[in-house]
């Protein structure tokens, strides 16, 4: 008796063990995420390296932040908190909109939801999922904005806008479609969309989930899943997300993950309107690398742009605007390792 009594009490232990050790995900995405059902994928390429993932899904087909951020459902699970991490994907198109829509329609939810899971999940982190451009680009919507044209300067907006919304909420940013382009610019004969030329295919969700389980857990991919692929084709995504990833981990953010670990990047800035000049005045602290400065209308439309050496990691500059109408203006400051965009009122 006492035998069973102590192999139960092992067994209850261990159980106990392994569930304090999963690691739950909260994904609230559309169908980019939904498609060949990537939170499985992440979790049967997490099994196979002796990990263990519990994932809550809110995922409909052409959600965008602000549908979540409207979802009742979605706002009580944040609430209910718990949460080791949450994954925000965006609808295909928000996260690469010219920069004024972008900052009223995409970024002030984003940051809504950030804000919110991070209030309620205090030991939680925030990981932007990082989509792609449509393979040959958005043909309906080129005519009004260039950067749809293309797969690659659609990918370089999306690129942009995710590392920016990162940096600016101190969360960090899973890299899937830097890894898209990484992957198609080596070889454009593995093909990562599926026949819409918008959803991944089995190897686009494949790599996917191969750069979450490395943004997620901070380690390399070294498993034999390979889903419905080849071994050799599987293997390969696992070095391109390995390569991505774990060889830029500060500048996705994701030096930022562990609980130990504190953003070490001090950069801070001021920007703001000065009336009896009329000029943007800009301040910036504790920054050593160079500052890309540029100044848009609400449009999006590019007013000027500049690039300013600090001194002594000071850079202290202004914009003139005595020539421009009154109305609201965008000003974005960008380094190797600072974002951050400011909504300036004439």
């Amino acid at each position: 008796m006492n035998r069973l009594i102590l192999l139960f009490s092992f067994i209850l232990i261990n159980l106990c063990t392994f569930a304090q050790t999963s690691t739950k995900v909260l994904y609230l995405g559309n169908s980019y995420t939904y498609v060949n059902d990537l939170p499985d994928i992440v979790e049967r390429l997490s099994q196979s390296q002796e990990k263990e993932i519990q994932s809550t899904e809110f995922l409909s087909g052409g959600a965008r932040f602000q549908t979540h951020w409207n979802n009742s459902s979605v706002i009580n699970t944040i609430k209910q908190g718990g949460f080791d991490f949450m994954i925000l994907q965006g609808q295909s198109q928000e996260v690469a909109f010219p920069q004024g829509q972008f900052m009223s329609e995409v970024y002030t939810y984003a940051h809504k939801l950030d804000s919110l899971f991070k209030a309620y999940n205090p030991n939680g982190k925030v990981i932007f999922f990082m989509t792609w451009g449509y393979r040959y680009g958005d043909a309906d919507n080129c005519t009004f904005y260039l950067p749809f044209c293309t797969y690659s300067s659609m990918s370089q907006e999306l690129y942009n806008n995710y590392r920016q919304m990162a940096l600016d909420f101190q969360s960090s940013v899973a890299p899937i479609g830097a890894a898209w382009r990484y992957s198609i610019n080596l070889d454009s004969n593995y093909v990562l969309h599926s026949s819409d030329n918008s959803h991944p295919s089995y190897g686009g969700s494949y790599l996917a989930a191969c750069v979450l389980y490395s943004s997620i857990f901070k380690e390399n991919v070294n498993s034999s899943f390979y889903y419905q692929l080849s071994s050799q084709t599987a293997q390969r995504y696992q070095q391109i997300a390995n390569a991505i990833v774990m060889d830029s981990l500060s500048h996705w953010n994701l030096t930022s993950l562990s609980t130990n670990e504190i953003i070490t990047n001090t950069t801070s800035a001021n920007v703001y309107y000065n009336e009896k000049e009329n000029s943007i005045k800009i301040d910036v602290k504790n920054i050593d690398k160079d500052l890309s400065v540029s100044f848009f209308d609400i449009k999006a439309k590019l007013i000027g742009s500049k690039i300013i050496k600090p001194t002594n990691n000071i850079i202290q500059t202004s914009i003139d605007i005595s020539n421009q109408n009154k109305g609201l203006y965008i000003v974005k400051l960008e380094s190797n390792s600072y974002s951050k965009t400011f909504k300036i009122v004439k």
